[in-house]
């Protein structure tokens, strides 16, 4: 029980980014592997102003503002990234999109390696460092914050979905963009939408993971990322749902493998094998389908 309940909560984290992931997929059919480098930019960012200050204004931020300008700074790159980067790509192929992604990942880590250096940043809990105690598992702040993230992430995304009409004209986009159109769905504003909420989400999962995994470095986030990726992949591409659901699971077994093995990176291949099981019986995913939201 203490394994499930410490993989949920790893899961947790995995999950914003994942569900970023998949609404930037549903809104543009964009598969983004830049979700873990726009989140940690924003939080290297934040830890410099807390700790040497705000360029020209010369005071420091507090800890938990780390967060906060992580989320806004992963945001501002979301609506950077679809205004600059992504408009010439969206009729094009799937594969440009992933490439054009991946050359933005590579760009801001080596732009974090530039600014910031090569060293492991120490990465404080911007929420406290309080610990609860759950079915014999001790789960830090930073665990359980991603949790109720999580949680308040999914309900957020269902009102969002089935009560306002801007969520629905998401889903009519991500049915058929061309008749969206017609209908007078601002599809430009989907994109736009989609890009900057998963940009919040994966500064939000920065500064939750940073801290449980010790620190943050150039390149670390690609690798949380990755396994967001999975979890949406194994969820299903195209359901917020699943991504969270994908992403739990990933959490619990790469722990429990964790646990058990004695060799290092048991756990990776652990979800390999997971992502290839769940693609060879379900290509989709185990929620996704053609009108899955």
């Amino acid at each position: 029980m203490a394994e499930l309940v410490t993989g949920l909560s790893a899961g947790a984290a995995y999950a914003l980014v994942a569900v970023g992931i998949v609404l930037i997929f549903k809104g543009t059919r964009a598969l983004s592997f830049a979700q873990g480098e726009i989140g940690a930019f924003g939080l290297f960012i934040g830890l410099r102003w807390a700790a040497r200050g705000v360029p020209g204004f010369g005071w420091h931020i507090p800890l938990f503002m780390t967060m906060l300008v992580a989320i806004a700074i992963g945001a501002l790159l979301g609506f950077v990234v679809e205004r600059a980067v992504m408009p010439p790509l969206v009729k094009r192929a799937p594969l440009d999109g992933v490439i054009a992604t991946l050359g933005i990942a590579l760009f801001l880590a080596l732009l974090e390696k530039q600014w910031f250096g090569v060293a492991t940043q120490f990465a404080p809990s911007p929420v406290g460092s309080w610990r609860i105690h759950v079915f014999g598992a001790t789960l830090t702040s930073v665990r359980v914050v991603a949790l109720l993230s999580a949680a308040a992430v999914a309900g957020a995304l269902y009102v969002f979905f089935e009560r306002t009409r801007f969520g629905l004209g998401v889903r009519a986009t991500t049915d058929d963009a061309t008749v969206a159109r017609l209908l007078g769905v601002p599809v430009n504003q989907v994109y736009r939408f989609a890009w900057v909420i998963a940009g919040a989400l994966s500064g939000l999962a920065a500064a939750l993971l940073a801290p449980a995994f010790g620190g943050l470095t150039p390149f670390a986030q690609t690798s949380f990322s990755i396994r967001s990726l999975a979890g949406a992949v194994i969820g299903g591409l195209d359901s917020v749902w699943g991504a969270i659901a994908g992403s739990l699971a990933v959490g619990v077994i790469e722990t429990y493998v964790k646990g058990h093995s004695s060799t290092g990176g048991g756990d990776s291949l652990a979800v390999l094998i997971l992502v290839v099981a769940t693609l060879v019986v379900r290509p989709r995913g185990i929620f996704g389908s053609a009108g899955a939201v």
